[in-house]
């Protein structure tokens, strides 16, 4: 198993890709904390994972953008497990909103969750990693971040921002044994997606802009996961990795 020993936090992982990349990690091996603002479901992953894999699971209800709580997810996650080995910033949202109508606080709102989470979490990971000399982190970025589509005010130059921000701690952490690398999809078909963006109408156009003519799931993006969480990837940090089928490429 790639992962077998290791323990893995993962943002936003009661659902979506999040949950998709804590179940690949659990066949692999690892001991998984499933953090999310909805800990119900959060603790329904949690047992779905022990009981498909036979891992350690721990649920915790946090919100990414307050520090206090950052801090003590990390602390809870030691006192547990003893250590952190993996951590995926997956938590984020979007809500598109057509430009004039863009209001300051949706502004915080979704610069807060996918930007400043991933830094909160990140710093706060990193402090342990430290200690092991070793730590893998993979945040979840989108490529919105590189091609703009409407309505996406704030969530283009978010997503923009973490695989900047994966760039300079890639630099800042490697000294430190500690790997850093983002991911970005393209339209996965996720419960967020399917609420905002994906219908019937809409999907064969989002899979019409794409080299392979369909859509992600979520477990393509959790392939991607594995290798950077993994011994497979240890020349391998500061870099973005494009899971789009394509769809990058021909805009």
């Amino acid at each position: 198993m790639l992962l077998e020993n290791r323990v893995a936090l993962i943002t936003g992982g009661a659902r979506g890709i999040g949950k998709a990349i804590a179940r690949m990690y659990a066949k692999e091996g690892a001991d998984i904390v499933i953090v999310d603002v909805d800990i119900d479901v959060a603790k329904q992953t949690a047992t779905e994972i022990e009981k498909d894999f036979g891992r350690k699971t721990l649920a915790l209800k946090v919100d990414v953008s307050k520090k206090s709580e950052v801090d003590d997810m990390v602390k809870k996650t030691v006192d547990k497990f003893g250590k952190i080995d993996i951590l995926v910033n997956n938590a984020g949202g979007n809500k598109p909103t057509p430009f004039f109508e863009f209001t300051e606080e949706l502004w915080d709102e979704i610069i807060d969750v996918n930007l400043k989470g991933t830094f909160l979490c990140t710093q706060a990971v990193a402090r342990e990693m430290v200690k092991k000399h070793y730590g893998k982190i993979i945040n979840i970025s989108s490529c919105s971040g590189i091609h703009p589509n409407p309505g996406e005010t704030a969530y283009g130059p978010a997503k923009s921002g973490v695989l900047a921000l994966t760039r300079d701690n890639a630099f800042e952490l490697g000294i430190h044994g500690i790997y850093v690398n983002a991911i970005l999809p393209g339209m996965t078909d996720t419960e967020l997606t399917r609420r905002v963006l994906l219908n019937a109408e809409t999907e064969p156009i989002w899979a019409g802009k794409t080299a392979l003519k369909k859509i992600a799931q979520p477990e393509d993006q959790a392939n991607a996961a594995l290798f950077l969480a993994s011994s497979m990837s240890d020349h391998v940090t500061g870099e973005g990795i494009i899971v789009s089928g394509g769809e990058v490429m021909r805009q």
